[in-house]
């Protein structure tokens, strides 16, 4: 237990410094522990209605679980269910990889009368290194594109990006990245993590440079726009992000991340340039979560009982 806790404190320490890295004020920020409300009356009877209500088969909410001889993780669905009523949240957004999790809320909220709550997802980011379905080991449980070729943090080192990755090791993994020409499959890792983390801060930095915050006044309060724009200063002004030519030193300007897309599938962006985008946007935006994490002594502190060795 002890190191549950040691991981809670990282992982609070962590989310809160990726939110403030995208303009996400300190004061819209909350964080909840299970165990505040877990160990209640009222939530132990709300688990023991569940547990009467469910089969087992609604217990096998995801593939990670689907073959497990344990019986803690098949209540993990029940605890996340409940996690939706005892936190008093309207929404919950998650990874296309929660997407059972979130029909076994939406199936049974309702029948221990519990108003059903709404759920947003998005893509998963693609491995660094993929495996198909047809190359993952054999199961009985068919294989999903989502389960075998999401970043995961129990995937090799070289397959994924950590939020604390120095910037020469960010460099080695995206160069050494699959990235095949003209390939915009989920098998590349590297256009990958440009479509669903460059390109949408990207967005949301030209939006906020224009005064788009939508109903959130806070947004971005704290963010210099100016100084983190992804286009050179040469780019027009609907520009949302540059590519520089590393070959012929010309710069290519790009207001959809769809012209992106069909300029790899094409062939006019090469895999270089491409990592070479990647790999300094992404330092970019790591080293605020970096500089976080150097300024805060408690947060290095609690690193090193909660991941001894460095191994995540």
């Amino acid at each position: 237990m002890p190191l549950v806790k040691h991981r809670l404190s990282y992982y609070r320490h962590l989310a809160t410094a990726v939110l403030r890295s995208l303009g996400v004020s300190l004061e819209q920020i909350t964080h909840i522990d299970e165990s505040s409300y877990a160990y209640t009356e009222a939530f132990i009877q709300e688990f023991h209605k569940l547990i009467v209500m469910m089969r087992r088969t609604d217990a096998h909410c995801t593939s990670e679980v689907a073959e497990t001889e344990m019986l803690s993780p098949l209540l993990c669905c029940i605890h996340q269910t409940l996690g939706e009523v005892f936190t008093g949240m309207d929404i919950q957004f998650g990874g296309l990889d929660q997407y059972d999790l979130f029909a076994h809320s939406a199936t049974f909220l309702p029948l221990i009368n519990h108003q059903p709550r709404e759920h947003i997802m998005n893509n998963m980011v693609p491995s660094l290194k993929y495996t198909s379905p047809e190359s993952s080991p054999s199961s009985s449980t068919p294989s999903s594109p989502t389960s075998t070729s999401k970043m995961s943090s129990s995937h090799a080192p070289d397959a994924k990006i950590e939020f604390l990755d120095s910037p020469e090791i960010v460099h080695k993994k995206v160069s050494e990245a699959d990235c095949n020409p003209g390939d915009i499959t989920q098998g590349n890792g590297v256009l990958g993590i440009l479509r669903d983390i460059i390109w949408p801060i990207a967005e949301m930095k030209f939006e906020r440079s224009r005064g788009i915050v939508g109903y959130n006044l806070l947004e971005g309060k704290n963010i210099k726009t100016q100084e983190e724009s992804f286009v050179s200063p040469s780019a027009p002004e609907w520009s949302i992000m540059s590519i520089y030519d590393l070959v012929t030193g010309e710069e290519r300007h790009y207001s959809t991340y769809h012209e992106i897309e069909m300029d790899y599938a094409d062939e006019i962006i090469s895999p270089n340039n491409l990592k070479h985008l990647v790999i300094g946007t992404l330092n970019h935006l790591l080293s605020q979560i970096r500089k976080i994490y150097q300024e805060s002594e408690e947060w290095r502190m609690v690193d090193e009982l909660a991941y001894p060795g460095g191994v995540y």
